[in-house]
């Protein structure tokens, strides 16, 4: 895997930038909508959240009383992005960590929660298997997923430039198919349980339940 993409969100400006406005926003709708799926699927056990950046999806999770006494850890390959986590939510766990070698034992977590990360990554089996490795019961997605109509595309660089924070960046952008997401997570051990689509601009939104199959 490109690691060398990843640093790009370490880039000047890029945690302030996704950062800014989240304390004094409702929580985004499609977000609410992964949360509830945890929450109503959700068994026992703790839940680690893959890629938590700032500390968004954490929120969301916390606001459920029902999931806050099963307890949260939070790994992100960037430290500046769990340096910001830490800093708001000084009680929650987050940590600095590889995705593709997450360090923990098998079947540590009841559910681990991904969102907004696999369309950065320029391939899904890897960080597939190693989510449903450490998760005893599901994996919850929340990833794009390209149109039916829309070409299959190479992952590809995108330019961000934000002037207001500074940033001029580039991030690795992917749009999967349903067909992909759904082979990924059998070839990780996984069995998809739900898959529901919205509809986007650019691309729609995967809200994904992956059950473990062990």
């Amino acid at each position: 895997m490109a690691r060398r993409h990843w640093q790009n969100w370490d880039a000047p400006g890029v945690v302030d930038w996704l950062d800014a406005d989240w304390p004094g926003l409702p929580v985004d709708p499609t977000l609410s909508s992964l949360v509830d799926l945890v929450e109503i699927h959700h068994g026992s056990g703790p839940i680690l959240e893959v890629g938590c950046g700032t500390g968004r999806t954490h929120e969301a999770l916390m606001r459920r009383l029902v999931l806050r006494p099963h307890g949260y850890v939070g790994i992100d390959v960037t430290p500046a992005m769990v340096e910001r986590a830490r800093a708001r939510y000084p009680q929650a766990d987050f940590r600095t960590g590889d995705l593709l070698a997450l360090p923990f034992a098998d079947g540590s977590f009841g559910s681990v929660v991904c969102t907004d990360v696999l369309q950065h990554l320029p391939e899904l089996e890897a960080p597939l298997a190693e989510m449903l490795r450490v998760a005893r019961e599901h994996v919850f997605l929340l990833l794009w997923l390209r149109k039916a109509d829309a070409p299959r595309r190479p992952p590809e660089l995108v330019p961000i430039e934000v002037p207001e924070h500074g940033v001029r960046t580039s991030f690795l952008e992917v749009t999967w198919s349903d067909e992909e997401v759904i082979a990924a997570c059998r070839a990780g051990g996984g069995e998809v349980l739900d898959f529901q689509v919205v509809d986007g601009a650019g691309h729609d939104l995967g809200l994904v339940r992956v059950g473990v199959a062990r």
